[in-house]
This record gives structure tokens, sequence and C-alpha cells, in this order.
């Protein structure tokens, strides 16, 4: 298992977001700019709308799960596109549960059919926030030759 090193402002901006958003999951990004620094970028969780909307097709609402705004992500992805950046790294909450990948982290990590990942250069990102207070943040990337996510660490970066 090995680790990433994240600045520690940018592990601060997650957690703030994580806490501010409890009980629900937060989500949002790290992205990596043409000239190789990180930046943050918070993304609306529309889980609680589409669950209110379709509650069949939609079961879980933003407690238990989240679903990233399309309009946002798009638009994200043109910027990057334009300036030459991309999606270093995906990060969610999982309120009152630990910090780790489930399966329906990576059902929505991977292109179904191919069981490939959507972002196989990004790392997909999961703190804990217990009773509102984030606590583990551990990390999950694409490994070619195990055909899975796998965890690492996630170490301050000062």
């Amino acid at each position: 298992m090995g680790s990433l090193r994240i600045a520690a402002d940018l592990l601060a901006a997650m957690r703030a977001h994580g806490e501010e958003t409890f009980p629900d999951e937060c989500c949002g990004a790290l992205l990596r700019e043409a000239g190789g620094s990180l930046s943050l970028r918070r993304w609306t969780n529309i889980q609680n709308q589409l669950h209110r909307d379709d509650p069949e097709k939609h079961p879980r609402n933003a407690r238990t799960a989240y679903y990233i705004d399309p309009k946002e992500l798009l638009a994200v992805t043109r910027e990057l596109d334009e300036a030459g950046g991309a999606i270093a790294a995906l990060y969610h909450s999982h309120p009152d549960h630990a910090a780790y990948f489930s399966a329906e982290d990576r059902a929505r990590a991977v292109i179904e059919d191919w069981d490939e990942p959507i972002y196989p250069d990004a790392a997909y990102i999961v703190l804990s926030v217990m009773g509102g207070e984030a606590r583990d943040i551990k990390a999950f990337v694409w490994d070619d030759d195990a055909r899975e996510f796998v965890e690492q660490d996630v170490e301050a970066d000062q």
C-alpha cells in the first residue's frame, strides 16, 4: 500500500466540506492546473433532488450517496480541456461511516460495460465524517495489473 501526498490546506478544505454538508455526503475534486498546481473544487451533490424526483430509480438520498451535478462536471471538464489541466482526484464523504471504497463507489468510478475507470489517472478519495467531525481519509487508485482500485494512505504535504 502506497501513500498519496496532498497539501495540508487542501486536506483541511476537504475536511471542512465534509463537516459542512454533514449529515449528507459531500463531493468535489482536486484539479491539476497545466503548471502542475492543485486546487480544490466543491461540487453540488444532487442526490436528494434525484431521490425526490424518482425514488424508484434513485432509492438512496444524499445521506448515503452522492451524484455530482452533471452541469458542474461538464463545465469543469471543458475548463480543464481548454487550459490543459486534469482531474487529479475526486473526493466524497461517508457520513457516520468509515473511509472505504464501497461497491457503490466502485460502480460510479468505472465504465460498467468495460470495467475500466472513468478517470484512470485520478485518485478517488473518501473521508469519514463521524457525528459531524471529519476523521480518516483514504485514497483509492486504479491498479491495471490487479484490475481493481487499491487503497493508499493519505498524508499531508507541507
